[in-house]
């Protein structure tokens, strides 16, 4: 029996020499768990933080606005005191954030000459998605608007003259977006661009056209 306990010794030891490590092996796993879990919770943690600080650097961004003239009528100096223009206006918001959309809940448009105002509507509400952008028509229209004598005579010279420009006001209102505690996406902003009007030159002798024009920012 003493032989058989002493070469049992000897194969143990000589499996414990082998170099491997004979320890359980679910100590070692419960570890490499609360490893995993550890770099997941950090890597958690670093994307909220990330998200967090792009949020802030995306509120304080601004869309950026650009304003087309797709059709006009109805703006001839020459008929009589009084004036019914209509516009159709074509707007496009780009939204520069990464993160959050940009929209508002509509608001007024006027077109004015000389500041006066010729012919003002509703502006859809939209929302621009975040890197991305809408676009919206508006249409403006004025009724019986009185021109002074020396509006009229301003307006058919500088259509005469190829100069004739008309502003384009759109007050948007921002309700919030659902993000409460955000000043940034509550109030009014107001967006203000300067168009030449289409079909100027010394032969037109009527405002009564169509066309489409790029507006330009003031």
């Amino acid at each position: 029996m003493a032989a058989i306990a002493d070469e049992s010794d000897v194969l143990w030891k000589a499996m414990m020499d082998d170099g491997m490590d004979h320890r359980p092996w679910w100590p070692r796993v419960r570890r490499l768990c609360r490893t995993a879990r550890d770099l997941l919770a950090a890597a958690a943690a670093a994307a909220f933080l990330i998200w967090v600080a792009q949020y802030f650097i995306d509120v304080r961004k601004v869309a950026r606005f650009s304003v087309d003239l797709a059709g006009m009528e109805g703006l001839n100096a020459t008929g009589g005191r009084t004036v019914s223009p209509a516009f159709v206006l074509t707007a496009r918001v780009e939204n520069p954030r990464a993160l959050v959309p940009w929209c508002s809940a509509g608001g007024q448009a006027v077109v004015s000459y000389g500041g006066v105002s010729l012919a003002w509507g509703p502006v859809p509400a939209f929302c621009a998605p975040a890197k991305g952008s809408a676009e919206l028509a508006v249409a403006a229209e004025g009724r019986g608007v009185g021109l002074s004598d020396g509006l009229r005579r301003a307006l058919v010279a500088e259509w005469s003259a190829g100069t004739a420009r008309a502003v384009v006001e759109m007050k948007l209102l921002y309700d919030g977006n659902g993000w409460s505690g955000t000043p940034a996406y509550e109030g009014v902003s107001l967006v203000r661009r300067q168009l030449t009007l289409p079909g100027q030159g010394p032969h037109e002798h009527g405002l009564c056209l169509y066309g489409r024009v790029r507006l330009e920012c003031m």
